[in-house]
């Protein structure tokens, strides 16, 4: 065979290769039915608290995976300073390809998608003065770079578009400026890969209301034609319960609490969003803003009802905000669970004494 032919040959192998894998990639039905229950990877990427390097990620990874979590999403903050530096230009969206976070980054994704069945969520997290100025084309350069990094990763990494687009004076951003910034990003991730997840939100926390003002159609993002895009939310409600630096613990809160939510997205899948898959991105109780220790049974018994009872009901994947923090489940400093809410999440743990609403929650 002439070194030509070898080469022609070589390039059909590796186009029918390239091919295969886009065959193999999940549809977003498909990847929310394998992510399980998860947690975030929070205050790593986003902002300072934790220093976002792999050799910080990969305890907790570990800990969690070791446990049977199967999604890890990863918060991420591009165009705003953190730690003193940006991952990408404020006003143009292009990446610095050379910053050690962005490789940091990199090395945290393939270190979680090297785990076997773990899927991994990378957003555009604390934007605020791309989302106050309404900077679709800044997002949609973003995007395409982002895409451009990872273009070549596994089909489980999804591209959760932008979280929780409120004002900086949390107003929530119109309906139709945040249609056009996802439409434009979306366009961008396409032009690079026509399979890869894509995740879309409402326009303000993520509340489950926010979905039907938001999204009246799909139009901006193919349609309700595209099987790999996936919808998320965020559930914190009742905040009076959920929420950091709120009352005592001991809310009589009920399962319609954690179900309506739920309900009001899966409402909204069943018609406007065509079976789109919904995702609950963030969920928890900042408990650590008001206790040094968690001894709460109302707390343990919230985690214990949300993922394995209501959330498996309605099909519906989940991660658990943590941040090592108010929210805390993963301590950093120990590299552990201090408490038992990780059993918790899994449906049964053990309660201090047998009331609900233990001395710990007031």
């Amino acid at each position: 065979m002439s070194l030509i032919a070898i080469a022609i040959a070589g390039l059909c192998v590796s186009l029918l290769c390239s091919e295969a894998r886009a065959s193999d990639r999940p549809t977003a039905r498909q990847a929310a039915d394998g992510m399980g229950h998860g947690f975030n990877l929070g205050q790593m990427f986003d902002n300072s608290q934790h220093p976002p390097t792999l050799a910080v990620a990969r305890p907790k990874i570990d800990a969690y995976y070791a446990r049977g979590f199967r999604t890890l999403r990863i918060p991420v903050t591009w165009t705003e300073d953190v730690g003193g530096s940006a991952l990408a230009h404020p006003d143009t969206g292009l990446l610095d390809r050379n910053s050690p976070r962005l490789l940091e980054l990199e090395a945290v994704v393939d270190y979680a998608l090297a785990q076997p069945g773990l899927y991994v969520v990378i957003n555009a997290h604390h934007e605020t003065r791309l989302k106050d100025d309404g900077r679709a084309d800044v997002l949609a350069q973003l995007w395409a770079e982002i895409s451009d990094v990872f273009g070549d990763r596994d089909g489980r990494l999804l591209f959760e578009i932008l979280n929780e687009p409120h004002l900086s004076n949390h107003q929530p951003t119109p309906p139709d400026t945040l249609r056009g910034m996802t439409g434009a990003a979306y366009a961008r991730i396409r032009r690079a890969d026509p399979r890869r997840v894509v995740v879309i939100g409402g326009n303000q926390w993520f509340g489950a209301a926010e979905m039907a003002a938001t999204w009246p159609n799909l139009d901006d993002v193919g349609g309700g034609r595209d099987p790999y895009v996936m919808a998320t939310f965020h559930h914190y409600s009742p905040w009076t319960f959920s929420g950091d630096h709120q009352g005592d613990y001991a809310d009589p809160w009920t399962d319609d609490d954690i179900a309506s939510p739920m309900e009001v997205m899966a409402k909204w899948s069943s018609t406007t969003g065509n079976g789109m898959p919904i995702f609950i991105g963030e969920w928890g109780v900042g408990w650590k803003s008001r206790l040094s220790e968690l001894d709460c049974n109302n707390i343990r018994h919230w985690y214990a009802r949300f993922d394995a009872v209501h959330a498996k009901a309605f099909r519906m994947p989940t991660a658990v905000w943590d941040d090592g923090g108010w929210f805390q489940v993963y301590d950093h400093d120990t590299d552990s669970f201090p408490s038992n809410l990780i059993d918790c999440i899994g449906g049964a743990c053990t309660w201090s004494g047998h009331e609900r609403f233990n001395p710990a929650c007031t």
